[in-house]
């Protein structure tokens, strides 16, 4: 494969990674907006039926898997498209870009 066939497959992937990045954090700030809120109405309740609750009987675990899922697919599109950038800039470097 030469250089400039390596450095098109690499711009390609580096903008599908940029392409993803909004689609990531939407789901991120989804995932923070659903746990927030489910916090916000539990902490609403009496304290009395706060006492009664536990956790499992609630949607938080599913809530707090999920935003961590988010969260780790957002970093993980960011930390991509931050080294194909890089190693974009190089191979451009490379052919004289």
């Amino acid at each position: 494969m030469s250089l400039e066939e390596k450095v098109a497959k690499l711009q390609a992937a580096t903008d599908e990674a940029k392409a993803q990045i909004p689609v990531a954090k939407q789901a991120l700030d989804m995932a923070q907006k659903q746990l927030a809120d489910a916090k916000a109405k539990y902490q609403s309740l009496s304290p009395e039926k706060q006492a009664t609750l536990q956790v499992n009987d609630t949607e938080l675990p599913e809530l707090i898997e999920t935003e961590l899922r988010a969260q780790n697919v957002y970093d993980t599109v960011l930390s991509k498209h931050a080294t194909n950038e890089r190693y974009l800039a190089a191979f451009k470097q490379k052919l004289g870009q």
